[in-house]
């Protein structure tokens, strides 16, 4: 599988642990160095700015993909190259998830959460099958990540062949994995 859209769920918070911040660096630094594109949230703010200035000072391309209500209030990043303009958060994920290659999970709070498990949702339904990866940044997945193997090992979640997600902590973890798929 050829990945060149990588879409990445993220918090748009401020004042976050250097760890989550400089794994958004990092991140946006590999997907600019790489050629590759990045599909996201579109807000200025928090690891969502962070990760997006990053993405162009590699000399990547930028997506962002902007809620009405973030455009309202202001919060809207002027360095995307291409703005997908949606209703709503639902909208939103709906156009992340259609134009990108995988999805990337940095870390984040209950939207990006929404995000993710909408994924792996849509994959065990059979709607949309696109990778999805945990990227642990300081371990912010840990607990996240023993829910989810104990709700396998349970027989809760699963499809019964190909991983639903994977996790790296690493860019060369990441590039590991993508190469994988």
């Amino acid at each position: 599988m050829e990945v060149q859209k990588i879409g990445v769920f993220l918090s748009s918070k401020e004042s976050l642990p250097a760890a989550y911040v400089q794994a958004a660096r990092d991140v946006g630094g590999w997907i600019g160095r790489t050629g590759r594109t990045l599909v996201y949230g579109g807000a200025r703010k928090g690891l969502m700015e962070t990760l997006a200035q990053a993405v162009k000072q590699g000399g990547g391309r930028v997506y962002g993909v902007v809620p009405d209500i973030i455009e309202q209030r202001g919060q809207a990043s002027d360095v995307p190259d291409v703005v997908f303009r949606t209703a709503d958060l639902n909208d939103r994920k709906a156009v992340m998830v259609r134009e990108s290659d995988v999805l990337l999970a940095l870390p984040g709070g209950i939207g990006t959460l929404d995000e993710a498990f909408t994924v792996l949702a849509a994959d065990l339904i059979g709607t949309e099958h696109k990778p999805l990866v945990f990227y642990n940044a300081g371990g912010c997945w840990d607990a996240l990540l023993a829910l989810l193997s104990r709700l396998e090992a349970d027989g809760l979640v699963g499809a019964g062949g190909a991983p639903l997600w994977h996790v790296a902590a690493t860019v060369g973890e990441l590039e590991a994995c993508l190469a994988s798929l």
